[in-house]
């Protein structure tokens, strides 16, 4: 069982592939586009296999209900670190992301809470 967020529309999905929320990733021209996964604080989160950690934080710059995220070794990362799942801007809605995920609260709530912790990032 695993959890599949895709790059390319900002889709996640459970491990039956029912879209349960729809976000985004990346920044600017990064946003939601593969071609750009290499390039720090622009690109999507990168393909490949990931853990979610927690359990969730709070943080002052994330929000709450903040989700970690730790690449499993071989997935490329192009030196890039830090990747979370976390809420939108409220101030500038659809910025929030530098690579990370950006997923509302219930969904990530329903991500923890489903104990799989496992996700696949794809094109």
């Amino acid at each position: 069982m695993m959890w599949t967020y895709k790059q390319s529309s900002g889709e996640m999905l459970n491990a039956d592939g029912k879209t349960i929320a729809m976000g985004y990733s990346g920044h600017l021209q990064g946003k939601n586009n593969p071609d750009l996964q290499s390039q720090p604080d622009v690109g999507p989160i990168p393909q490949g296999l990931w853990s979610i950690l927690g359990p969730p934080v709070d943080t002052t710059s994330h929000g709450p209900f903040v989700l970690h995220l730790h690449p499993d070794s071989d997935t490329r990362t192009f030196g890039r670190s830090g990747f979370l799942i976390h809420g939108d801007s409220i101030v500038h809605p659809g910025m929030a992301s530098l690579g990370c995920i950006i997923l509302l609260r219930t969904a990530r709530e329903q991500i923890w809470q489903s104990n799989d912790h496992r996700l696949q990032v794809v094109q």
